[in-house]
């Protein structure tokens, strides 16, 4: 999954919508369920979770291939000042 997450991710850098929707489709219920266990509320943490996602495409054109794009992913989700590349 890491692999494929990270050519979304590639993808997305470079405009494309359908690997957005795609990538959505992959993590949001992981995503949505980590939030929620963060948060509390499953109306915050769905909050979050658009948030999150309009991170990641705002940020992915610095995201750098090949350093853990589901970490990155991760990052963009857990934390909304997190940079926009990868640690």
């Amino acid at each position: 999954m890491t692999a494929h997450v990270d050519d979304l991710l590639v993808q997305i850098a470079h405009g494309s919508r359908n690997a957005l929707a795609e990538l959505y489709d992959l993590l949001a219920p992981l995503l949505l369920a980590l939030l929620r266990s963060r948060e509390g509320s499953m109306e915050r943490a769905c909050g979050d979770l658009v948030d999150a996602f309009a991170r990641i495409w705002r940020r992915a054109p610095s995201y750098e291939p090949g350093h853990g794009g589901l970490e990155w992913v991760l990052d963009q989700a857990t934390n909304a000042d997190a940079p926009g590349r990868a640690t």
